[in-house]
């Protein structure tokens, strides 16, 4: 599946003549130059303001496990988020992780993952919410595949009929088609897929690769966040 840019958006970059080969330098050692993005900026009101980034799950915090599990395919992590202490000290140790800052504050994911692509020194962002405890690495490299097979600026995986923005692969020159849009007014997430072109990956080819599809899980309530731990623990005795 993929989509094409709107019509009569010169002004953003589309796809055309940039795609990603070993000859551009997007691939280094038949391995893609990416970085994860972690858009850890979010307020939690649906989790009643708790800091989603530092909810534990297997005895570790969602933004240290993510990164852990990010860093097996990614050169860096990079954590869009405030500093603050806790979160800090939830990533003390792992190395090749950064925090930074939205540089548009409180508008949401477009601005979190335009502080991301910008922050990125590599040419591939693996884009993913702090509410998604278990990423896959090997399903972002289906998607880099994917993303290399063509011209297109993103990859998108398509589960239970929904796009998935997050877990999903961007190019770091896509920063400014974000900023574009936020300078418009635009807050979500979708209007960058709807200026660019973008390829979707259907749930059926990550099940043939062998690629579960818990990635795409999300932990928005509390309600969610006990089913997540009580399915971890496993059946009752």
């Amino acid at each position: 599946m993929a989509n094409a840019g709107r019509k009569g958006d010169e002004g953003l970059t589309k796809s055309g003549g940039d795609s990603v080969s070993i000859k551009n330098g997007q691939f280094e050692s038949g391995e893609m130059d990416v970085a994860a993005v972690i858009l850890a900026g979010g307020r939690g009101r649906r989790m009643g303001g708790r800091n989603k980034a530092l909810l534990t799950y297997g005895n570790e915090p969602f933004i240290r496990r993510q990164c852990r599990l990010a860093l097996e395919w990614a050169k860096e992590a990079i954590v869009v988020a405030p500093p603050s202490e806790e979160l800090l000290q939830a990533v003390c140790g792992l190395g090749r992780v950064r925090v930074v800052p939205d540089e548009w504050t409180g508008l949401g994911p477009l601005a979190g993952l335009h502080a991301g692509l910008k922050a990125s020194s590599s040419p591939v962002v693996w884009a993913l919410a702090c509410d998604q405890p278990s990423p896959s690495p090997e399903a972002a490299r289906l998607l880099g595949e994917k993303l290399a097979a063509g011209t297109h600026r993103a990859a998108v995986p398509i589960v239970g009929g929904r796009t998935q923005p997050l877990h999903a692969l961007y190019r770091a020159d896509l920063a400014s088609v974000c900023g574009a849009l936020l300078a418009a007014g635009e807050r979500r997430l979708g209007a960058l897929l709807e200026a660019i072109a973008w390829t979707g990956v259907p749930e059926e080819t990550f099940i043939r690769a062998g690629i579960g599809l818990g990635f795409a899980t999300d932990v928005d309530t509390p309600e969610e966040y006990r089913r997540l731990l009580k399915d971890a623990a496993g059946p009752d005795d």
